[in-house]
């Protein structure tokens, strides 16, 4: 505890050994820095890693489709998720500050005044006998905590790198968002050709049936063929409901990825600019790691984590705080401000734990614990990055030989669908033939849209596997 003094500087010299103080500080713990991090020596299924990334490119370079791009600024605008994440960033903003001003010495002050009545019977009053008196003063408080151990300056670092984590996880949700947005709009293109595929089917089918209804009534044909082309008809039919139900829910879901209530979507344009690339390329293995934004936020929650050491075991240890009070006393209001009432005090205080029954052994422990836990969070991070270009890679390899399979596959039911009309018609064969076709072009047909599809979303998924979308 400091003495008391009426308005005396010499206590000032106590004060002489306060820079010896901050020379003798140390730092606890050990120093935040990135994790080391092995690397493969390329991604998987990349022939060409030294070249240029894909996910170098900026998004609108990458998604060229003017409605997809309007809905991607949208939702970069709007969407809730992303919102949210610019106000996490602004929390973590506000702590760092907050961190900061621990630096810094505490000032407060108060101001107040009080009457007191004394008990006769009880012997409390003044010399002067009067029971009353009076009490007045405006008083000023400091307080500066000494960084002795570090504890300060750990905490300041855990807070700015808390802040970093914030923001590259915002710039994850920002890729995400575009990817969800962009692949999401693919699905609804595909469910579009899928209705008009069946459409066309239901159209070609029906006018099967007026034909095969003829042939019947003209003797040709029978109840049994009429009835197998009125099922195949059927087929495309129902598929038209189902498809328009699946185009309203993506429809729906990408509205709510644009932050508004659910309503049509507006669509045009061809998406093939987006699957001009035959081949893409995934960069330096290195690279990856530092585009990836939630690999840099997995890197400074680790740095994070790591600070948060030095935290815990500077509180197990006795901390220096420099203490001063001074202000005016009085007992008459009159002469408060006086010179005479002026009183102040000043003197360090060191205080510590004696005995916490292994408190803060127990939080320097846990707090090496979630080190060890956001390192095993940052090695996670990072092999889950090459395992989704490595995929993304292959299969927008294998969706391009799955189209071209396909698209042969299609063009043969074609022929056999066309040959099989024509002899039902000539009489050669039964309209077995023709159901056995039609059926086989219209799934062929369903599942090349299908086929495209996805090479397009892999597409998308190498874009956002490769870190792409956020700078």
């Amino acid at each position: 505890m400091g003495s008391t003094r009426l308005l005396n500087p010499d206590p000032m010299r106590k004060l002489s050994i306060l820079p010896l103080l901050l020379l003798s500080s140390c730092v606890l713990g050990p120093q935040p820095g990135s994790p080391e991090t092995s690397t493969p020596d390329s991604i998987r299924g990349d022939h060409s890693p030294h070249g240029a990334s894909f996910g170098d490119k900026s998004w609108r370079k990458v998604f060229q489709n003017s409605s997809m791009r309007a809905l991607i600024e949208r939702a970069l605008t709007n969407n809730p998720d992303l919102v949210a994440a610019t106000y996490r960033i602004e929390q973590a903003r506000a702590r760092a500050v907050a961190a900061r001003a621990d630096w810094f010495p505490q000032l407060n002050g108060s101001t107040g005044g009080s009457a007191n009545y004394g008990s006769p019977n009880a012997g409390q009053v003044a010399p002067n006998g009067d029971r009353t008196s009076e009490s007045y003063d405006i008083t000023g408080l400091l307080s500066w905590e000494l960084d002795l151990w570090g504890g300060i300056r750990r905490g300041n670092e855990s807070a700015r790198s808390q802040l970093l984590a914030a923001q590259y996880q915002r710039d994850a949700v920002q890729t995400s968002l575009i990817a969800s947005v962009a692949a999401a709009y693919i699905e609804l293109k595909n469910l579009d050709e899928r209705l008009a595929i069946s459409k066309r089917t239901a159209e070609s089918r029906r006018a099967s049936l007026g034909l095969v209804t003829s042939l019947r009534d003209g003797g040709v044909s029978s109840d049994l063929e009429v009835g197998q082309a009125e099922a195949l008809l059927g087929q495309a039919l129902t598929a038209i409901p189902i498809t328009e139900k699946a185009i309203a829910a993506k429809e729906n879901e990408i509205r709510a990825l644009l932050g508004d209530f659910p309503a049509s979507v507006a669509r045009g344009g061809s998406l093939d600019g987006l699957d001009s690339s035959l081949h893409i390329r995934g960069g330096l293995p290195a690279s990856l790691l530092a585009r990836r934004p939630d690999i840099a936020a997995a890197d400074q929650a680790y740095q994070a984590a790591v600070a948060e050491i030095g935290v815990a075991e500077a509180l197990r240890l006795p901390t220096l705080s420099l203490t001063g009070s001074g202000g005016w006393v009085s007992a008459e209001l009159d002469n408060l401000l006086e010179g005479k009432s002026g009183a102040y005090s000043i003197g360090p205080r060191l205080a510590g734990p004696i005995f916490d029954a292994g408190r803060g052994k127990a939080r320097v422990d846990a707090a090496k614990a979630r080190a060890g836990e956001a390192l095993a969070a940052h090695d996670r991070a990072a092999k889950q990055a090459f395992r989704e270009a490595a995929d993304a890679i292959n299969a927008h390899v294998k969706a391009g030989q799955l189209i071209t399979e396909q698209s042969r596959l299609v063009d043969a039911n074609r022929k056999v669908a066309n040959v099989a009309a024509e002899r039902f018609q000539g009489g050669a064969s039964s309209y077995l033939e023709v159901l056995d076709a039609e059926r086989s072009l219209f799934t062929s047909e369903l599942e090349l849209a299908d086929a495209r599809r996805d090479r397009l979303l892999a597409v998308v998924q190498a874009y956002r596997a490769l870190g792409g979308g956020w700078k």
